[in-house]
C-alpha cells in the first residue's frame, strides 16, 4: 500500500505537469482515500498480530493484502497508459508541425530542432525552474511556427529580398499561431507562441519591452535564432556554432535576454552540435 501512494503521488504530479486543464479535486480525494485505506492496513495488521488465530479472519486479511496489490498494478498500470498517451500525442504533434516546415526544405524538422534545443537550454535555467514547466515549455517550441501554415511555400523559398507585402504576412505567423492554440486545450501556451519575435529593447513584432515578454517566449527566441543561423537557408548558407554563438551573444540586451543568453552558452557544445 505504500508503494502504491507513492506511485499515485508520482502520477498525480505527472499529471500536474503535463495536463492543460485543471487537476481535478477527485484526484486529490482518492489520494486521501488511499492513505486511511493504509490506515486501515496496519491497524488491521496490528489488530491480527494481538488477537486469537482466527481462520476467518485470516482469510479476509490475505483478501485485503490482494487488495492492497489490486490497487499498486492499478495505479502502475494508470501511469503507463499516461505515459503512451503524451508519447502518442506527441507523435502527431511532430507530424503535423513537420508537415508545416516542409514547406521549405531549409526548413525542414526546424520546430523539433528548437524542441531539442530548448531541452538543453532547460537543464541550464535552474534559478527558473520553480517557474518553468518544461513540458509545457517543450510543447510551445514544438508548436512555435505553427502560424505559418497560412502562408505560401512560395514566400519561404524565395531567395530574393522579401517585399514588404510578404514581409507583414511573415510577421502575422505569431498571431496566427496563438489564434490557433487559443481553440485548444493548448491555449495556456498561446502567448508564448505570440511573443517569441519580440526583443528585450521593445523592437520587436509588437513591441513589448523585456518585463512584457515571458520567460518561455525569451528562451524560444534563442533557440530559434540558433537554430535558423546554423542551417541552410534559401537566401544564405548555414554558419558555424562559433559565428553563431558570436552573433547571439552581440544580441545579449537588445534581443536577446542577457542572463538567458549566458545560460545557454553554458549548453554543451559537443551536444548542441550533435543536434
Amino acid at each position: 500500500m505504500i508503494f502504491a501512494a507513492v506511485e499515485y503521488q508520482k502520477l498525480l504530479d505527472y499529471y500536474k505537469q503535463e495536463s492543460y486543464r485543471a487537476l481535478r479535486s477527485g484526484y486529490r480525494i482518492n489520494l486521501v482515500l488511499l492513505y486511511l485505506f493504509i490506515g486501515g492496513f496496519f491497524t488491521a495488521l496490528v489488530d491480527s498480530i494481538l488477537r486469537e488465530p482466527d481462520i476467518l479472519y485470516t482469510i479476509l486479511a490475505v483478501i485485503f493484502h490482494l487488495g492492497a496489490v489490486y490497487v499498486l498494478f492499478t495505479v502502475r498500470t494508470q501511469a503507463q497508459a499516461a505515459l503512451m498517451l503524451r508519447e502518442k500525442a506527441l507523435e502527431v504533434t511532430r507530424a503535423f508541425v513537420d508537415a508545416i516546415d516542409l514547406k521549405d526544405f531549409c526548413t525542414r524538422a526546424h520546430s523539433k530542432h528548437v524542441y531539442d534545443i530548448v531541452g538543453l537550454f532547460y537543464d541550464q535555467l535552474k534559478e527558473f525552474k520553480h517557474v518553468l514547466n518544461k513540458g509545457k515549455l517543450l510543447d510551445a517550441a514544438l508548436f512555435h511556427d505553427i502560424g505559418k501554415i497560412n502562408i505560401s511555400a512560395e514566400i519561404f523559398r524565395k531567395q530574393e529580398k522579401l517585399t514588404g507585402e510578404e514581409w507583414a504576412l511573415i510577421k502575422t505567423h505569431p498571431a496566427v499561431g496563438k489564434e490557433m492554440l487559443d481553440q485548444t486545450c493548448f491555449s495556456e501556451i498561446s502567448d508564448w507562441i505570440m511573443y517569441h519575435h519580440e526583443r528585450v529593447d521593445g523592437n520587436g513584432y509588437y513591441g513589448r519591452i523585456s518585463e512584457e515578454i515571458p520567460l518561455e517566449s525569451k528562451i524560444i527566441a534563442i533557440a530559434d535564432v540558433y537554430s535558423a543561423l546554423c542551417n541552410d537557408r534559401s537566401y544564405r548558407p548555414r554558419l558555424s556554432h562559433d559565428e553563431a554563438v558570436a552573433i547571439i551573444t552581440k544580441e545579449a540586451g537588445k534581443q536577446f535576454d542577457p542572463v538567458l543568453v549566458e545560460r545557454f552558452l553554458q549548453i554543451d557544445r559537443k551536444i548542441l552540435e550533435k543536434l
